[in-house]
């Protein structure tokens, strides 16, 4: 490398950036770091009202040098304030980092740590290796995981879902629906208060339901809840629109068979309306690349698909694709897939 370098330093020294890219990169896993660091400590609630290192630390039971420290890099990092000797939160920490907040990530961010320990860190292994099979436990899918879900939901998914569907006639007219895999409810909330002649099923796994379902609907006399397993299990029937958002990430084969009980669960002319990654464009789609990724590293094989495999994949289960809505952003690239039972 030194040679190199020797080799082309005028060339270097008359350079101006080109490594920033990797900096940026460098810089965030950081801040990922401190954040989540911060947040499994309770140092962003106790920070609601101004405190200096010295008694944060003391009320947390922390090092008071380090937790200086951490208060100096969050300050920087813009979700801290110093005022004279204390700290206290900054606008976006106190909308995104306490838990009376509805904008609240903390689950969120929870479940990124947990799924950089769990596969990220085995992505060395797998590539030499090959996927690295785990055996699927579905207690993955627990009360951490469903309110990271509803977390994710409530910063621009949920929303733009919400207005994609209420220009549509068929959702206007719609009085039954399921939300497969609802988990958090949030979606069936919106959508019977945006319909009010519209009930919707919630089918989830039972812990899941349990656990997180139940609380959020009750008082809703117009939600109720199913539990049970999609793969195995019946979903019910008379369905005017199923909705799916982020659980058809599954194999080809599997797929195929959820498809058609769907299919077989809707009235004729009902929709499947499905929002999910999907990979149309390498650059453009990483967010959605990086998930595939993910998935792959733990025997996951092929889940996310491109939008026109996908209308495939629906077409052939008996669906006529009407409408495709583009959601996404640079961090998130969902795409609103709108199928017609035939």
């Amino acid at each position: 490398m030194l040679e190199n370098v020797k080799l082309n330093l005028g060339q270097l020294v008359e350079s101006d950036g080109y490594f920033w890219p990797i900096r940026e990169l460098s810089i965030a896993v950081d801040a990922f770091h401190a954040i989540s660091s911060a947040l499994e400590l309770g140092l962003f609630q106790c920070l609601q009202k101004p405190k200096n290192p010295q008694e944060l630390a003391r009320i947390l039971n922390l090092h008071p040098g380090m937790t200086e420290k951490l208060c100096q890099a969050l300050t920087s990092l813009g979700y801290l304030t110093k005022v004279e000797d204390c700290y206290i939160l900054s606008e976006v920490a106190r909308t995104f980092l306490i838990d009376t907040s509805p904008y609240y990530q903390g689950n969120l961010i929870r479940l990124l740590k947990r799924t950089q320990e769990t596969r990220w860190r085995n992505l060395s292994k797998a590539l030499k290796e090959g996927p690295i099979e785990v055996q699927a436990h579905q207690d993955v899918f627990d009360v951490n995981f469903s309110l990271a879900m509803a977390e994710g939901a409530v910063c621009g998914s949920l929303q733009k879902t919400i207005r994609v569907l209420r220009d549509l006639p068929q959702f206007q007219r719609a009085k039954r629906c399921l939300d497969l895999g609802g988990c958090h409810g949030l979606y069936a909330l919106a959508f019977t208060m945006i319909n009010p002649e519209l009930s919707v099923v919630i089918f989830d796994l039972p812990n899941v339901i349990n656990a997180v379902t139940t609380k959020v609907i009750s008082g809703s006399e117009r939600i109720a809840a199913l539990a049970g397993d999609f793969n195995r299990d019946e979903l019910g029937d008379g369905y005017d629109f199923i909705f799916a958002s982020d659980v058809l990430y599954m194999p080809e084969a599997a797929l195929k068979a959820l498809l058609l009980k769907i299919k077989n669960s809707l009235n004729d002319g009902g929709l499947l309306i499905s929002k999910h990654y999907h990979i149309d464009n390498l650059k453009e789609d990483s967010a959605a690349v990086l998930f595939d990724l993910m998935f792959a590293v733990t025997g996951g094989g092929n889940r996310i698909y491109s939008t026109s495999k996908f209308s495939h994949f629906l077409e052939s289960c008996g669906f006529s694709v009407m409408r495709v809505e583009d959601i996404g952003n640079h961090v998130s690239r969902s795409k609103i897939v709108i199928a017609e039972k035939v």
